[in-house]
């Protein structure tokens, strides 16, 4: 896929592991993941922030004192006068040097079991991409505009040709590598993938650091927004994102939402969905064709009324006995009640609709190669393409090469 459509998939609660894309079941998992994205305009300076800052300022040389209000632009102009400290970007490729600190990270930070930390395993999590080599590889002169930004900073919006593509930012503290940020440059904004950092440097918090770092970079080099991944409030590991202020997806509504709005809705591992009270005779359907719209309705949780309602299941349920039995399929894969995913009786208004439509199919098992229209499918090709709409959408199905 381009980074285009993956930006597309972003927006609609999707996030990728190298070449593999997921999202959750935000009615049946474990806990439930919202996407979270921000920018400097809902980033709120935190004391412990500014604490940060001030000591990695100080730990690359910075000695100047900063009077009144804190700025955070004041770390980029300590970068520019360091000569211990700098980054690089480059291709999000394999080096035996990655890898080591990779290593070192995953086992000191995480206990992982060392055995268990392969070069395999580091390249196919967060150096193996679903994207061109033309987006991976980039240009001598996106990759030279992009890692002479802080130096060449003066205070202004800089207005170049964006990085479009999979990419690691490397730390180097005297020319030692001490961390890696592995991100995305997304058409409408940066995806941080995974932060890796030396434990030697633990005191440095440089997990913190890179996340304000980045969110600077989103606005000085007009990046769009900063995405963080998944926002899980009752885990530890993952509501410190939350420090950075920023919106969570609705994936029923496909809207964004401040989170500090909806805070209350989440906490003790609750699943918010936003609407008005009121009857609610069947699930939404969710668009599949736009970016999510920032939501501006009343701040109404209706998850309960919707998901805890029988009559919604009880409504997919007959629907799937009728879609089964008219189009022969073998049962669905997905759920029949899936937040995110297209509601049964939408399903069904576009196979009435449109039922002629096609998809593209390779069957490597026979070789077989094509176009089928869904009546010329066998059932369990059927079932499978009807699932594909239902998660991704139409239009998406029409651009895509199935393979079976």
């Amino acid at each position: 896929m381009t980074c285009q459509q993956y930006d597309d998939f972003i927006n609609r609660g999707f996030r990728r592991s190298g070449n593999f894309l997921y999202t959750g079941d935000m009615l049946r998992g474990c806990c439930r993941s919202y996407t979270i994205r921000t920018d400097m305009d809902h980033l709120k300076i935190m004391k412990e922030h500014r604490q940060v800052v001030n000591r990695f300022k100080r730990a690359i040389g910075d000695k100047t004192t900063t009077k009144g209000p804190f700025d955070l632009s004041t770390l980029i102009t300590a970068e520019q006068s360091s000569s211990r400290f700098h980054t690089r970007f480059e291709p999000s490729g394999f080096s035996a040097e990655k890898f080591e600190l990779y290593k070192k990270y995953q086992v000191k930070v995480h206990n992982d079991d060392p055995s268990e930390v392969t070069e395999r395993q580091f390249k196919n999590f967060l150096c193996a991409t679903p994207f061109p080599d033309s987006e991976v590889q980039g240009t001598k002169a996106v990759w030279s505009s992009l890692n002479n930004w802080v130096s060449e900073w003066k205070g202004d919006v800089k207005k170049t040709k964006k990085r479009i593509g999979p990419t690691h930012e490397c730390y180097y503290l005297d020319n030692k590598l001490i961390a890696i940020s592995v991100l995305d440059f997304l058409p409408s904004g940066l995806s941080s993938i995974y932060f890796i950092w030396d434990p030697d440097y633990a005191h440095l918090s440089l997990g913190t650091l890179s996340g304000l770092r980045e969110i600077q970079m989103c606005r000085e080099l007009d990046l769009g927004y900063y995405y963080l991944g998944y926002y899980i409030d009752d885990c530890p590991k993952m509501k410190y994102k939350g420090k950075f202020g920023g919106q969570l997806l609705d994936l029923v509504n496909n809207a964004w939402v401040d989170l500090k709005d909806v805070r209350p809705l989440i906490e003790n591992d609750l699943f918010f969905t936003l609407g008005e009270k009121g009857e609610l005779p069947k699930e939404p359907t969710v668009s599949h064709k736009e970016k999510g719209i920032v939501w501006l309705g009343p701040i109404t949780n209706i998850s309960d009324a919707l998901y805890g309602n029988r009559n919604t299941y009880e409504s997919a349920g007959n629907i799937l006995k009728q879609l089964i039995k008219k189009y022969k399929l073998d049962g669905f894969e997905l759920p029949d009640v899936l937040p995110g995913a297209l509601p049964l009786w939408a399903l069904q208004e576009i196979l009435e609709l449109e039922a002629g439509f096609e998809a593209s199919i390779l069957m490597m098992a026979t070789g077989t190669w094509g176009s089928f229209l869904l009546d010329e499918m066998m059932p369990v090709m059927r079932t499978y393409v009807l699932d594909f709409v239902r998660l991704f959408g139409l239009e998406r199905l029409k651009e895509t090469i199935i393979i079976m």
